[in-house]
């Protein structure tokens, strides 16, 4: 192994970098560095108090408010209908919020603490034989260096989806994503496209990063692969959007994390990122994460880096909080750890090299120099922070496969996982992109295929036999499973690969993976086929096959949602109530288009 000396940082609640004193390469060498180096106190620090008032507050009540207690109050631009904001004080905040908590204008006050990147400590694990990275994957060089890409089976998943359609939300130091200013594109993300950039610090549309992080975990989320500079990312075909919310030294508001959550859900984000985190609740963070739950939007979220209990957001129900393991698959010194892990990801240990390669067992992509934001290298870093968007981009690959369900991916990931045995250390297990796309689609396929023939059977009985005419097979693939089940799934994320998939799914590829119309996800189909088609006697066999098929598609729909129909409402079990209907009326009109002679 080669000889480093290492500077531990901090990095969120979340990651840590360690900085390479003795080689400085320039940044057109490409060289790889063990990333760049910044500290923090690691003090709980406070910047004023975020107020909620009543929803029924007038502005006039306000201006009284803030003269009796001789404070000025910033309103944020949140939600719509909610009046929350910060007043800024110095000295007192705890004096302050008790006697605030006394006035009945007010639904909620607290500490606005400022959320971090934290640093880690403790010692490594022991060593065990995992995979390696397949140089021949993938055509970037520095691919054989991306031990955690291997780890997660990456390559069983990019021959099947990369991520197109898929809206990721990175809310951290922002990006390197333009040349801007004293800010640069670093050169690894010259193929990955950008939505919806915003500095919630600076308040301004250039979400540049001055600090590294965020464009080191961007890059993990959708570095532009196969393009031969340097490393691969995990999602490559989706879009990034680069939210500010942390400056320089690694420190953000609440306030700024929440209007930056809110507004990714608002601008479509489908997936977020957050390597960030606190040690303690706030009622107005989680306020945000309710609201892009709501709308369906899937929050991933770095458990921390303290070794013990897990920080918020990551804690929140709303969120999937994601532990980090090492080259060998064990859990790292420094992830933090509990009941409300969901999964664990490889996060790195940059004081070991257990895969002998001559580096430490980072994170490797590109990113910045903090010192020096118009360069750029391949660096290493480690925490939390890193394993939190090996997680994300996985979600991004479901997203581009067809299934926008939050609830549907966090399934998925969760149940494909590998299973490592203390869940209050790897939750469902490690991570596993290759088992989760290959669920999501050929699982998905072959559910589909199954249910198709056992409603048959339940209204054809002895006639079932009737469904092996090859234009009843035409109708039941094309319309129940698609071509999948026979291992015709390459790139169903992009044309023509989404033809292999079943036509009632063909209104995501043709207007967008955000829409869901309900009249394609229902019987339609098999009313106006037959109603026009019944009088073709020679058709009558597809027709009869592309209604059980039909139903097959709704019945799995209804009980393994891979979308949030549009135009029906999200109450009463009434998408369930929908599917399972037109699950019923294709299988009875099925029944009749094709009578025996």
């Amino acid at each position: 192994m080669q000889l480093f000396r290492l500077i531990l940082i901090t990095c969120v609640l979340v990651s840590t970098c360690v900085a390479d004193e003795a080689e400085k390469p320039k940044p057109e060498d490409g060289k790889i560095v063990v990333g760049n180096s910044f500290s923090f106190n690691g003090e709980n620090l406070v910047d004023g108090i975020v107020v909620d008032f009543k929803n029924n507050v007038t502005r006039k009540q306000i201006h009284n408010f803030e003269a009796k207690f001789g404070v000025d109050y910033k309103q944020y631009d949140l939600f719509p209908h909610e009046k929350i904001g910060l007043v800024k004080i110095a000295k007192g905040v705890r004096s302050l919020i008790q006697r605030l908590k006394s006035s009945p204008l007010i639904e909620a006050v607290e500490p606005n603490y400022v959320y971090t990147l934290v640093g880690s400590r403790g010692k490594a694990d022991s060593l065990k034989k995992p995979r390696n990275p397949d140089p021949s994957d993938f055509k970037d060089p520095f691919y054989k260096h991306q031990w955690h890409m291997a780890q997660i089976n990456l390559p069983e998943a990019f021959s099947k989806v990369q991520g197109h359609g898929a809206i990721v939300a990175v809310i951290d130091t922002g990006v390197a994503y333009e040349d801007h200013d004293r800010f640069i594109k670093v050169r690894d993300l010259n193929e990955t496209q950008f939505v919806h950039p915003y500095d919630f610090v600076d308040d301004d549309p250039h979400a540049n990063d001055d600090h590294g992080h965020g464009t080191h975990v961007a890059g993990t989320i959708a570095q532009s692969t196969n393009n031969g500079l340097g490393v691969v990312g995990v999602a490559p075909g989706a879009t990034i959007m680069p939210l500010r919310v942390l400056d320089g030294s690694g420190r953000g508001s609440l306030g700024a994390i929440a209007n930056a959550i809110k507004w990714a859900a608002d601008k479509g984000a489908h997936v977020i990122n957050m390597s960030l985190g606190g040690p303690f609740p706030s009622s107005i963070l989680r306020k945000a994460c309710k609201y892009a739950s709501s709308k369906g939007v899937l929050l991933v979220c770095a458990a921390g880096n303290s070794g013990g209990r897990i920080g918020y957001p990551a804690k929140f129900p709303e969120c999937m909080a994601v532990s980090a393991v090492q080259y060998d698959e064990t859990i790292t010194f420094y992830s933090s750890r509990g009941k409300e892990v969901a999964i664990a990801a490889p996060g790195g240990n940059v004081r070991v090299d257990q895969n002998g390669d001559g580096y430490p067992d980072g994170v490797l992509q590109n990113s910045i120099y903090a010192k020096d934001n118009a360069k750029d290298d391949y660096m290493l870093f480690m925490g939390t922070s890193m394993a939190a968007p090996h997680v994300a981009g996985a979600a991004a690959l479901l997203v581009s496969a067809g299934i926008t369900d939050a609830k549907r991916i966090e399934q998925i990931l969760r149940s494909s996982a590998d299973y490592k045995g203390d869940e209050h250390l790897y939750g469902a297990g490690l991570l596993d992109v290759g088992s989760a796309v290959n669920q999501a689609i050929s699982g998905t396929a072959w559910s589909r295929l199954l249910a198709a023939f056992l409603i048959a059977f339940a209204f054809l009985k002895s006639n079932i036999t009737r469904l092996l005419h090859p234009l009843a097979m035409l109708g039941l693939l094309a319309f129940g499973s698609g071509l999948v089940p026979f291992g015709v799934d390459y790139q169903v994320d992009q044309f023509p690969g989404f033809l292999t998939y079943p036509i009632p799914v063909w209104d995501q590829a043709l207007m967008g993976l955000d829409v869901a119309n309900p009249v394609f996800r229902s019987a339609f189909w098999v009313l106006i086929l037959v109603g026009f088609g019944y009088q073709i006697k020679f058709l009558r066999p597809f027709l009869q096959g592309m209604g059980f098929g039909l139903a097959g598609f709704l019945l799995v729909s209804a009980f393994m949602p891979q979308v949030d129909l549009d135009y029906i409402p999200m109450v009463l079990q009434a998408e369930f109530i929908w599917y399972i209907a037109n699950a019923l009326l294709a299988a009875m009109v099925a029944k009749h288009a094709n009578p025996p002679q």
